[in-house]
C-alpha cells in the first residue's frame, strides 16, 4: 500500500511540474516582445545622450 501512495504522489508532482513548465513556456513570446521594446528604448535613450 505504501508504494501506491508514493506512486500517486510522484504522478501528481510530475503533473504539476508539467503544468508549471507549460505556463512558463507560454510566457516566453510575451516576455521576448517586451525585451525587444526595452532594448529599443535603451538604444533610443543612448542615442539621445550621445546627441545623434
Amino acid at each position: 500500500m505504501e508504494t501506491v501512495g508514493w506512486a500517486t504522489a510522484t504522478v501528481a508532482a510530475l503533473g504539476g511540474c508539467v503544468l508549471v513548465l507549460g505556463y512558463i513556456l507560454d510566457q516566453i513570446p510575451a516576455l521576448a516582445e517586451k525585451a525587444v521594446h526595452a532594448v529599443a528604448a535603451v538604444r533610443r535613450l543612448r542615442d539621445e545622450w550621445r546627441g545623434k
